[in-house]
């Protein structure tokens, strides 16, 4: 059957389908990385609901707070939601773009070499990063696509949930869970083996799925029990009630002991530094190839407000003369401290 206006609709048909891809680029993100279907999607805003209003919470306490629980569940629903149309309409659309295609009108093939031909000019004139250069991008995506499914001979028909890139293992990893009693039939490994810090001990599996264990682990003089897969992705962090641990990841043995004063530990958003705060005024970083620095005592310790910039990490100190706060950075190149009045 002949299409009226066949290269105009086949030209719009394009610009459309390239809509549809480039709005799941703004798609929120969430470590949750298997696709949704709509039960457990609402099952997760379920579980948001409860979150917020204090009638659950999180099983690994390390990782999440309630409230960002929350917000990774409603996150992940939402982005669900969205793939799911987005499939849904690019497969529509593709369907009909394939059924003017097979007709093989001259005059479509030249609309859409014209079309393309504009795309790449003006992505060339706009230069990466543009909107114009993103969405060549998804255009040439659409080509491969469809040169995989010519290839392919239009394998089978059916409706999957779109494949979504898994998250990184350092969630899995680093997860712990405070136990009451040893889980049967488990070996529990005691750390270190030979003595403790006069304070017991604590139960912890560390780790989800395939990646758990557990330990004993000797307990240090706060209350911060804590876990972190270090920068070099090899490593692990552990804190029990204080007393910090690097625990090589793979075989789960002890490698150092870094006190028992651990009072809070961060991370930067690309994984490259790892902080540990000892005794609310000492600063110990990590990157890729092991420890960076230690600083000298800040102020008269009780830190807040602390962020890592590109080249610092900054904060406020309690004053070590007066009551009240004052400024402090330290260059993450050196450790080197700073405190500047103001705070």
């Amino acid at each position: 059957m002949k299409i009226e206006n066949a290269p105009e609709r086949a030209t719009t048909l394009v610009t459309r389908i390239i809509d549809v891809l480039r709005s799941t680029d703004d798609a929120p993100t969430s470590p949750v990385s298997s696709f949704l279907p709509p039960k457990q999607r609402r099952e997760l805003r379920r579980s948001a609901v409860r979150l917020r209003k204090g009638q659950a919470e999180p099983r690994y306490k390390n990782l999440f707070t309630a409230a960002q629980l929350a917000g990774i569940f409603e996150r992940a629903a939402r982005r669900d939601e969205l793939f799911e149309a987005a499939f849904e309409e690019f497969r529509r659309m593709t369907l009909e773009l394939g059924r003017i295609l097979l007709q093989k009108n001259p005059a479509v093939e030249e609309a859409l070499d014209a079309f393309v031909d504009a795309m790449r000019q003006s992505a060339n004139e706009h230069g990466p990063g543009s909107e114009a250069a993103r969405r060549f991008l998804h255009l040439r995506m659409l080509g491969w696509i469809g040169r995989q499914q010519h290839s392919q001979k239009r394998r089978q028909r059916r409706r999957a949930p779109l494949s979504l890139p898994a998250a990184g293992p350092h969630l899995e990893l680093a997860a712990i869970e405070l136990l009451d009693s040893p889980p049967p039939s488990e070996t529990v490994l005691a750390i270190p083996q030979d003595r403790d810090y006069g304070q017991g001990r604590s139960l912890i599996r560390v780790g989800i799925g395939q990646w758990s264990w557990t330990a004993s682990f000797a307990r240090g003089h706060q209350h911060v029990s804590t876990s972190c897969l270090m920068p070099d992705n090899e490593h692990l962090f552990i804190s029990a009630d204080g007393a910090g641990y690097v625990i090589d990841a793979r075989s789960r043995t002890l490698l150092e002991e870094t006190g028992t004063d651990v009072t809070e530990v961060m991370l930067d958003e690309p994984r490259t530094l790892f902080v540990v705060i000892h005794d609310h005024r000492i600063l110990e970083a990590f990157d890729r190839t092991g420890r960076l620095w230690i600083t000298r005592p800040i102020a008269a310790g009780c830190l807040r407000a602390m962020a890592i910039t590109d080249d610092a990490l900054i904060g406020e100190a309690r004053h070590p003369s007066r009551p009240g706060w004052v400024r402090f950075s330290v260059r993450l190149a050196s450790g080197e401290v700073w405190l500047r009045e103001g705070g």
